[in-house]
């Protein structure tokens, strides 16, 4: 919010899109993985207040982190009124090149029960309970370079 007045003007001259990311529904599980992020609330009024501008603003769910998905999709589709963008969090068995998360994510996951959010089948298993969930808001939910090539249209 600290840089609307910025956008604004930018957005005067250009086309702007910014993309906001909720990672999570839970915020104890964002006060693990994100101790020095805004909350997930904060991040829900942002989306709302720059979407009130009339700015392009979308919800990015990435990486995912521990949640309820429909919860979640439901929530970052509240906010922004888009097709929802995201991607889980990166393993090598899935993701052969480019960033991946990092030995940080996996002892958080390690240490609180969340090892399942790093197996491919599990998170495809979440990417299907957002994609439906938000089929039912009349949304779509892209992952990967499909979903962030929103950005750049």
């Amino acid at each position: 919010m600290r840089d609307l007045g910025r956008l604004l003007e930018l957005s005067g001259r250009t086309k702007v899109r910014v993309s906001v990311s909720i990672t999570t529904n839970r915020e104890a599980v964002r006060r693990l993985y994100e101790p020095l992020c805004a909350s997930i609330d904060e991040r829900l009024r942002v989306i709302r207040a720059l979407r009130e501008t009339g700015i392009e603003t979308y919800a990015t769910l990435a990486p995912l982190l521990p949640c309820d998905p429909e919860a979640l999709a439901r929530a970052a589709i509240e906010a922004s009124g888009r097709d929802l963008i995201g991607d889980p969090l990166h393993i090598r068995a899935v993701k052969r090149h480019g960033a991946t998360t990092r030995a940080e994510g996996w002892r958080v996951s390690e240490k609180n029960g969340f090892d399942a959010w790093l197996d491919a089948d599990f998170q495809a298993g979440i990417i299907e309970r957002i994609e439906r969930a938000a089929g039912e808001m009349g949304k779509t939910f892209l992952t990967g370079p499909r979903g962030f090539a929103r950005l750049a249209k």
